[in-house]
């Protein structure tokens, strides 16, 4: 996946981090696996909240047969038991993170008002209790703000309330990646799952990617003779046009392939007419905090895996469960 810097981010405050990527995560995931977790198995279970012998509880909200959050208590602040179950219920290594970021001297003196972090994609909200317990809120991140984008930039209906949005640089090799290897696959998928839509937003990465404005901007041309869906896959199925000095003969070779009109795609190139397309797109990401492509989010929730319709299918049935 490429990337922009990334940094962990706080309620007034920064603290650069390194992350693994969102890879199994339990919050999030079916409530069934999160049990079956070796650290949760001296706890006992009381309904939805887990208690081991030192006092320390997890309190499991259910979403139908998933997990929406875990609430930790830890009567003695004790961090490696806190870093054992972060893991646990992420299924990330945030352990020596969460220890280095607990012993900085600004985050003790924020820890009794509490803090919100959000590490990756996840969101995790920290607080020193007055009797010196910590507490630990897990939950899944979830982006709101998105703009809406041209009917012919979606598949499916407009209207589903389950969205799947891709973003997206048509010069990025780890887009070409997904967009081959699991985005077929997905799109065959949601053929059969009528309440779920599938939008593309154009995200190029100009600083390491010099075709990528180009490449988007052409599609935004072609786009208005709608033919986009074609345009972007014959690109993507491609690549000799990633390192020319000037692709466009190329991109224009691509949407006469796909059956746009020429002169007007001429004219379109000409004048820049997809530029500000462009602009709103990666406006939209840079405001959102989107930092890498390919990104893709499931009504906001960052899916895990973009090379592996899996990983698609299991957001969309988490947000679809009651």
């Amino acid at each position: 996946m490429r990337s922009r810097p990334r940094f962990l981010m706080l309620s007034a405050l920064l603290a650069s981090s390194t992350l693994l990527s969102f890879a199994s995560a339990q919050v999030g995931g079916l409530r069934a696996a999160t049990l079956a977790q070796p650290a949760l198995s001296t706890f006992k279970a009381s309904g939805t909240v887990l208690t081991d012998a030192s006092g320390a509880t997890v309190t499991l909200t259910p979403k139908g047969a998933y997990l929406a959050s875990a609430d930790l208590r830890l009567p003695t602040a004790d961090v490696v038991q806190a870093g054992t179950l972060l893991n646990a219920l992420t299924g990330q290594d945030f352990a020596q993170g969460l220890s280095d970021f607990l012993k900085r001297p600004d985050v003790q003196a924020k820890l009794p008002q509490g803090l919100t972090v959000t590490a990756d994609a996840f969101d995790l909200k920290l607080q020193q209790q007055a009797d010196k317990a910590l507490t630990l809120n897990i939950s899944l991140h979830q982006l709101t703000g998105f703009r809406v984008v041209p009917s012919s930039r979606i598949l499916g209906d407009a209207s589903a309330p389950i969205v799947v949005r891709m973003y997206s640089d048509l010069q990025c090799p780890y887009c070409q990646k997904a967009e081959l290897e699991a985005v077929p696959k997905v799109l065959k998928n949601l053929k059969t799952q009528k309440d779920v839509r599938f939008e593309f937003h154009q995200f190029p990465l100009e600083s390491i990617h010099p075709n990528a404005r180009p490449a988007a901007e052409a599609a935004a041309c072609v786009e208005k003779q709608g033919k986009f869906w074609a345009f972007k896959d014959a690109l993507f199925r491609r690549a000799d046009w990633q390192s020319m000095a000037n692709p466009g003969v190329i991109f224009q070779g691509v949407a006469m392939g796909v059956g746009v009109k020429l002169q007007q795609y001429r004219d379109c190139i000409a004048d820049r007419g997809g530029k500000q397309s462009v602009d709103e797109g990666v406006a939209e990401a840079n405001r959102l905090g989107v930092n890498a492509t390919p990104s893709v989010y499931v009504n906001g929730y960052r899916v895990a895996n973009p090379y592996d319709p899996a990983s698609y299918q299991a957001l969309i049935d988490f947000v679809r469960a009651k």
